[in-house]
């Protein structure tokens, strides 16, 4: 379930824009592009609804203290070959999967939900006024550790919270090669997150030119996947076939094969 004092507080600080557009945003892209705080704040409420994911990461929190960087949340990491072609979605998809687990673990660390939540909404309306520039990012994570110092000096049994880089690591996405059964079919696919901004968005989430975030699979080499994945995939003759996986479940024989549905025969 999202936290609706957090996204108040967030709404609070980023507040939205009033002005008036000559013409509405044909893709999801767009009007991430049109409008970013408010978009920010749909694409947080939508990976709130996704919070078991984020919960399946979580990790206990060390005795010297809590990283904010522990997780190396990365567009990379999250979604995997999309990380280009989500752009500035993408880079909200991130920075929301990032402060959901803060509050997760600053809660845990012991810090009190009220302030916590509004010291993370001053990092997001930073990030968002900047249009998440990494220059923006590492001076609002600047303020926020010394946010946090100040609200554990009034909870003496709150742990120390720190951002110390840790992402010169390997991926976390999982490339997987793909086999359609027959052979002469194309594929499509989407991270799930995305499909589900776009949804919110009321677009159509199957309409790849609405839905821009689709790519089309490759034969030759594997693709990145990061997390639940949404798929599509049409053979000659107009035979469809459509679903969701997550690739986790792929890991041992790292392929993903989609097969031709039956096409029941008239009568």
């Amino acid at each position: 379930m999202v936290r609706p004092a957090a996204l108040a507080c967030l709404l609070l600080l980023i507040g939205t824009q009033a002005a008036t557009r000559a013409a509405e945003p044909a893709s999801s892209s767009e009007k991430i592009s049109d409008n970013p705080p408010a978009q920010y704040v749909l694409v947080k409420t939508v990976v709130g609804k996704m919070l078991g994911a984020i919960d399946a990461r979580a990790e206990p929190i060390e005795p010297d203290g809590y990283n904010l960087l522990k997780y190396c949340w990365t567009p990379a990491n999250a979604l995997g070959d999309w990380a280009e072609r989500a752009g500035l979605a993408g880079q909200m998809v991130v920075r929301a999967l990032e402060t959901w687990s803060w509050q997760r673990d600053l809660a845990r660390a012991g810090y009190p939900a009220e302030p916590v939540a509004q010291a993370i909404g001053q990092y997001e309306a930073a990030l968002v006024s900047a249009r998440f520039t990494d220059s923006s990012r590492a001076a609002a994570l600047q303020a926020l550790v010394a946010e946090l110092d100040r609200i554990k000096h009034g909870n003496p049994g709150a742990a120390e919270a720190r951002a110390v880089p840790r992402c010169q690591v390997t991926s976390k996405s999982l490339a997987l090669n793909v086999k359609l059964a027959p052979d002469d079919g194309r594929a499509r696919f989407i991270p799930y997150v995305l499909h589900q901004i776009c949804q919110a968005q009321q677009l159509d989430p199957d309409d790849p030119v609405r839905c821009d975030y689709w790519l089309d699979g490759k034969k030759d080499e594997p693709i990145a996947f990061a997390g639940e994945t949404v798929y599509s995939v049409r053979w000659p003759g107009g035979v469809a076939a459509a679903g969701r996986f997550d690739p986790d479940t792929l890991r041992s024989d790292g392929t993903l094969a989609l097969r031709q549905p039956a096409v029941k025969a008239k009568p």
